[in-house]
C-alpha cells in the first residue's frame, strides 16, 4: 500500500509515520491562519500574486489558467502554500520562480486528476444501453467507430468506454474497427494512462467478470489487457489551444467545464460540437451543460448530461464558434403526424447537398415575400434558430454580450406577451394567439401567433412565431386574452431581471459546488488512502519490530561468531609464522601481522599510512611496484630475497578479492624459507654425492639440451679423453648443440637425432654403442639417453657405459680357439669358421 501510493506521484509529502500527525496539525493551523487573514490583503495582494503565478505556469509549462474560475485557482494555490511551512504568498511565488519541480507539482494540483473506472454508474449504464448499441449498429462493417475522451487524466474513463464498446460488439457478434483517442494536457498523466497499470483498488470499481476478462494481475496491481490497450491512442493535447479532433461518434468530456469560466466553457462546447459528426453524442459531467450553445444539441438525458448533435452535416470551425452557428432550415410549420415524423427521421440520416439547401432557402424566401410573412423559429430553450421575412423592426441586438435569447431581442411589451404565450403553449399544448399588442405609442399593434413544432426524437420541440401588424381579422376563432398594463409590464420586467440573476447565480453555485465536491472527493480519497496507509504501516511496524528483535538476536550470535573467528584467524597467522600485510586500493596499510616486521619497519600507528612511506629492511625489494602490478593485472608475483642477517625470505603479493566488489587491494605475505633453502642445499650435496658414486659417466640435461648437472665419472672421462675445459664439468654446455656442431661425424649426428627425440618426448629412451679407442687401448662405450618428463621435470638423463669387455669377448674367444687348435689338444671341438 505505501509503495503504491508513492508510485502514483500524487502524494504531497512522503514522511516517516512519526512525523505525519505533526504535519497534519500544522497544515490545519496554517489553513486557519490564512482563512482569518485580513480581507483587504486577500482582495488586493492575492489577485496580483495569482496573476504572477498564472504567468509563470503559462510561460514555463505552456498551460494558460487565466480563464479558469478564480476561486478554484486560489484554493489550489493556497493548498500548495500550506505544504511549505513558514512561506507566505510572496515567498511561494519566488519559490515557483526558482523551482521547476514545485511549479510542476502546482500544475498537477490545478488540473485535479480525479477519476476512476466506470465513474457514475448511471451515466455509463445510459451509454451502455442507449448510445453504444446505436453507434455499433450504425458503424459500417468496413467503417470505424471513433471516440474522443479529452481531459482523460490517467485513462480510466477511456478504458471504461472501450470495455462497453467491445462488450457490445461481442454481444452482437460483430467486428468493427474501434479507435479511442484519449488526450490530456498533463504529460505525466498521459504516460501513466499509456502504461495501463493500476493499483488493486480498481477491483472495487469493476465487476469480477470484467476484471478477470479485461485485466491481468501484475504484482500488487492490475494491467489492462492487450485487447484494450491496442484500441486506445493516448496523446498530450491542450483542448484550449490545440486544434480539435474531428469525425467523432462519441465525445466524453466530463467534469472539466466546472473549472472553467463562462467564456472558456462556450469555447470548449463549440470545439466539441465541431469534433462531432452529424448525430454524434456528447457526454458531460453531471453539473455541466452546453449553455448558450444548446441549439446545437438535442438532450438525450438531462440528468447525466448526454446530448446528441443536431447539425445535418459537419460544421466548419468558424461556424461552430459562438454567434456563428449555421441554423438548420425548417421544413414545416404544422405539427407532423406520427407517420410523417418517422419518414422525416429516416430522411434526416442522409445529409443534403449544398444545392438542395440553397434551393429550399430560395423557395422559403419567395414564400415569405409573397405572403408578407414575418416569423421566427425558436429552439426549446427559446434561442433564435431562424428568421423568415423582414423582422428587423422587431428584433434589436441589445448592448453588452451578444445573445440569441428571444426575450432580450424583442421589445419589452412583445417580450412579456411572448413569455406568457410560451408558458400557455407548454401548459395547454396548443397554439396561442395574442392580438392588439402595443409595442410603441403611435405604432400599429402587433398580433402574436405562437405554434409548437415537434422535431427530431420524442420530447424534442421548437416554436414558430408569426407577427402581423395592424387590426387583421382572424380566419377562425377568437384571439386569446392577454392582461397587459403598465404595472404588469413593470412587474414582469422586474421578475425577468430577478429570474435571470437567479439563473446565473444558480449555475455559478452549481459549478462551484461541483468543483468543491471534486476537491472534497479528492481530499477524502487522499485521507482514506492515508488512513489505510497508516493502518497498514502500523501493522508493518509491529511485524518489523518482531523481525528486528529476531534479527538483533541473530546479529548477537553472528557478532560472537565473528569475534571467535577473528581470534582464530589471529592465532592461525601467529602460529604459522607467516608475515601478512593488507593494503587497500590506494596502497594504504589496513592490517598487518607481527611477522611482517622481517620485511618492513611497520608499527601499529602506521595503519592508514601509504605503503611507500615505509622503509623496507631488505634492499632491492620494490613492494610498491609489485602491489601496483598485481592490482593492475590481477596475477600474483613472488620474489626470493636474502635479508642482511642471512635469512632467506619468500615475498609474495596477491590481489585482495572482495566477492562481487572485485579487487579491493593487495596482500603481501612474507615467509621465512631459510630452513627450506638450507635443506635444499644439503639435499643437493647428498644428491651430488650419490651421483659421484655411480661408475658410469652421467649428465642431466635441461629441456633444450643444456647440461644441468654431472657426476665425477663424467669429469674423469672428459679429462681422460683430453676434452676441452668446458666439457670437464659440462655444466652450462649445450650437449645437443655440441653434437650438432660436427656435421661430418655420422656418430655425433645419430646421437643428436636420438637425443632430440627424447627431449621432445617422442621416444622414452635412446641407446647407441660407439667405439672410443685410445692410442694404446681399444675401447667400446654405450650411450643411453632416458626422458625425465614423467618426474615433474622436462629433460633427459645421459649415461655413458664402458662395454669394452663385452665388445671384445667374441674376438678373444676366436683367438683362444685358434691357439687351442694350434696346440692340437685332443677332445676339443673344431673352431667355428
Amino acid at each position: 500500500m505505501p509503495r503504491s501510493v508513492v508510485a502514483t506521484g500524487l502524494a504531497d509529502q512522503v514522511l516517516p509515520v512519526a512525523d505525519i500527525p505533526a504535519t497534519v496539525a500544522r497544515f490545519f493551523q496554517q489553513r486557519g491562519g490564512i482563512q482569518h487573514a485580513r480581507l483587504a490583503e486577500q482582495a488586493t495582494g492575492t489577485s496580483v500574486q495569482v496573476q504572477h503565478i498564472i504567468g509563470l505556469l503559462r510561460d514555463r509549462l505552456g498551460t494558460d489558467f487565466s480563464g479558469y474560475k478564480p476561486n478554484t485557482i486560489v484554493r489550489r494555490i493556497e493548498r500548495r502554500v500550506l505544504m511549505h511551512p513558514g512561506l507566505g504568498w510572496d515567498d511561494y511565488g519566488r519559490l515557483l520562480a526558482d523551482s521547476r519541480a514545485e511549479l510542476v507539482q502546482l500544475h498537477r494540483d490545478l488540473l485535479i486528476n480525479v477519476t476512476r473506472f466506470v465513474r457514475d454508474d448511471e451515466a455509463f449504464r445510459r451509454l451502455e444501453t442507449h448510445v453504444i448499441p446505436q453507434l455499433v449498429e450504425e458503424t459500417a462493417s468496413d467503417g470505424e467507430l471513433r471516440v474522443w475522451v479529452p481531459a482523460c487524466s490517467t485513462g480510466e474513463e477511456a478504458y471504461s468506454i472501450v470495455i462497453l464498446i467491445l462488450e457490445a460488439l461481442d454481444a452482437r457478434k460483430l467486428t468493427r474497427q474501434v479507435r479511442v483517442f484519449a488526450t490530456d494536457v498533463d504529460q505525466e498523466a498521459v504516460e501513466f494512462a499509456a502504461a495501463g497499470r493500476y493499483g488493486d483498488s480498481i477491483a472495487a470499481d469493476m465487476t469480477p467478470e470484467r476484471l478477470a476478462r479485461w485485466f491481468l494481475a501484475d504484482g500488487d496491481g492490475f494491467r489492462v489487457s492487450r485487447a484494450l490497450r491496442d484500441r486506445v491512442i493516448f496523446a498530450r493535447h491542450n483542448l484550449l489551444k490545440d486544434p480539435p479532433l474531428t469525425r467523432m461518434d462519441l465525445v466524453s468530456c466530463r467534469n472539466m467545464l466546472i473549472y472553467l469560466g463562462v467564456e472558456l466553457q462556450r469555447r470548449v462546447i463549440a470545439l466539441l460540437a465541431y469534433a462531432l459528426r452529424a448525430r454524434g453524442f456528447l457526454l458531460l459531467g453531471a453539473s455541466e451543460t452546453v449553455g448558450a450553445l444548446s441549439s446545437l444539441f438535442a438532450v438525450i438525458d438531462a440528468k447525466w448530461k448526454l446530448y446528441q448533435a443536431l447539425q445535418p452535416g459537419r460544421y466548419t470551425l468558424a461556424e461552430a464558434l459562438p454567434g456563428r452557428a449555421r441554423r438548420p432550415l425548417m421544413h414545416t410549420y404544422a405539427l407532423p403526424s406520427a407517420a410523417e415524423q418517422t419518414a422525416m427521421a429516416a430522411r434526416s440520416g442522409a445529409p443534403r447537398s449544398a444545392g438542395e439547401e440553397g434551393l429550399l432557402e430560395h423557395v422559403f424566401q419567395e414564400l415569405t415575400d409573397v405572403l408578407a410573412l414575418r416569423c421566427v423559429v425558436l429552439a426549446a430553450d427559446f434561442h433564435l434558430l431562424h428568421t423568415f421575412g423582414d423582422v428587423s423592426s422587431l428584433l434589436k441586438v441589445p448592448a453588452g454580450r451578444s445573445t440569441l435569447e428571444i426575450f432580450k431581442l424583442l421589445p419589452r411589451a412583445l417580450s412579456a406577451a411572448l413569455r406568457s404565450a410560451l408558458a400557455r403553449v407548454a401548459e395547454e399544448q396548443r397554439e396561442i394567439i395574442y392580438d392588439g399588442i402595443e409595442v410603441a405609442p403611435g405604432e400599429p399593434t402587433i398580433r402574436l401567433h405562437v405554434r409548437p413544432l415537434a422535431i427530431g426524437g420524442v420530447g424534442e420541440r421548437a416554436y414558430v412565431l408569426f407577427f402581423r401588424s395592424g387590426a387583421i381579422p382572424l380566419a377562425r376563432g377568437l384571439p386569446d386574452d392577454l392582461a397587459q398594463d403598465e404595472a404588469t409590464m413593470l412587474r414582469v420586467g422586474q421578475l425577468e431581471h430577478e429570474l435571470q440573476y437567479t439563473k446565473e447565480n444558480l449555475q455559478a453555485t452549481i459549478e462551484e459546488l461541483e468543483t468543491s465536491n471534486e476537491e472534497l472527493q479528492a481530499t477524502n480519497e487522499e485521507l482514506l488512502a492515508s488512513n489505510e496507509e497508516l493502518q497498514s504501516t502500523n501493522e508493518e511496524l509491529q511485524s518489523v519490530n518482531e523481525e528486528l528483535q529476531t534479527v538483533n538476536a541473530e546479529y548477537q550470535e553472528k557478532i560472537a561468531e565473528l569475534i571467535s573467528l577473528n581470534n582464530d584467524i589471529e592465532n592461525l597467522l601467529r602460529t604459522t609464522g607467516v608475515g601478512t600485510l593488507f593494503v587497500d586500493r590506494d596502497l594504504r596499510i589496513r592490517k598487518f601481522t607481527h611477522a611482517a616486521l622481517r620485511l618492513l619497519n611497520v608499527m601499529p600507528q602506521d595503519i592508514g599510512r601509504p605503503l611507500e612511506h615505509l622503509a623496507a629492511k631488505v634492499p632491492g625489494v620494490d613492494l610498491v611496484g609489485m602491489c601496483r602490478r598485481v592490482m593492475a593485472g590481477g596475477a600474483s608475483e613472488s620474489y626470493d630475497v636474502v635479508a642482511p642477517d642471512g635469512m632467506h625470505l619468500h615475498v609474495k603479493v596477491l590481489p585482495y578479492l572482495a566477492g562481487d566488489a572485485g579487487m579491493e587491494g593487495a596482500i603481501v605475505s612474507v615467509i621465512d624459507v631459510t630452513d627450506v633453502k638450507r635443506g635444499e642445499e644439503r639435499g643437493e650435496e647428498r644428491l651430488q654425492h650419490i651421483l659421484d658414486s655411480i661408475p658410469a659417466s652421467l649428465a642431466v640435461l635441461g629441456p633444450d639440451g643444456t647440461i644441468m648437472q654431472t657426476n665425477a665419472a663424467w669429469s674423469r672421462f672428459a679429462e681422460a679423453n683430453a676434452a676441452p675445459a668446458a666439457l670437464v664439468t659440462g655444466v652450462g654446455l649445450n650437449y645437443l648443440a655440441a653434437c650438432l656442431s660436427t656435421p661430418n661425424d655420422p656418430m655425433a649426428q645419430a646421437v643428436a637425432r636420438g637425443l632430440r627425440d627424447v627431449l621432445a618426448e617422442r621416444r622414452e629412451r635412446f641407446d647407441l654403442e660407439y667405439p672410443c679407442h685410445s692410442p694404446d687401448q681399444r675401447r667400446f662405450f654405450q650411450l643411453q639417453a632416458t626422458s625425465l618428463a614423467g618426474h615433474g621435470f622436462r629433460g633427459a638423463l645421459v649415461q655413458h657405459f664402458d662395454i669394452t669387455s663385452q665388445a671384445l669377448r667374441p674376438e678373444r674367444l676366436t683367438e683362444w680357439a685358434a691357439q687351442a687348435t694350434a696346440l692340437h689338444v685332443p677332445g676339443l671341438p673344431a673352431a667355428p669358421p
